[in-house]
């Protein structure tokens, strides 16, 4: 996962981890925040070593890890974006 300087046109910074590939990121800003980045992104991690799957907290400023809670099942790498209302089933 990169972060990108729109404004320097470069990569100002990234996150990676060996054998894990992040599923699509989301940004939580904030709320008492001063600056673009005040805030930090969730994104679930699925590691192809230990076919397992993580819920990683990353500060947005550094790109580092903040936390990471593995989760008692595995999450497909591909599974993204889905929402599904009470009605569902």
């Amino acid at each position: 996962m990169i972060k990108y300087d729109a404004c320097q046109e470069k990569v100002v910074a990234k996150w990676a981890k060996a054998y894990n590939l992040p599923n699509e990121p989301y940004f939580i800003a904030d709320p008492n925040g001063n600056e673009e980045d005040d805030g930090v992104i969730l994104t679930v991690s699925y590691n192809f070593n230990e076919d397992t799957s993580s819920l990683v907290v990353i500060d947005p400023k550094s790109m580092s890890t903040l936390q990471e809670y593995v989760i008692p099942f595995r999450i497909p790498w591909s599974f993204h974006s889905g929402f599904w209302g009470d009605d569902w089933s």
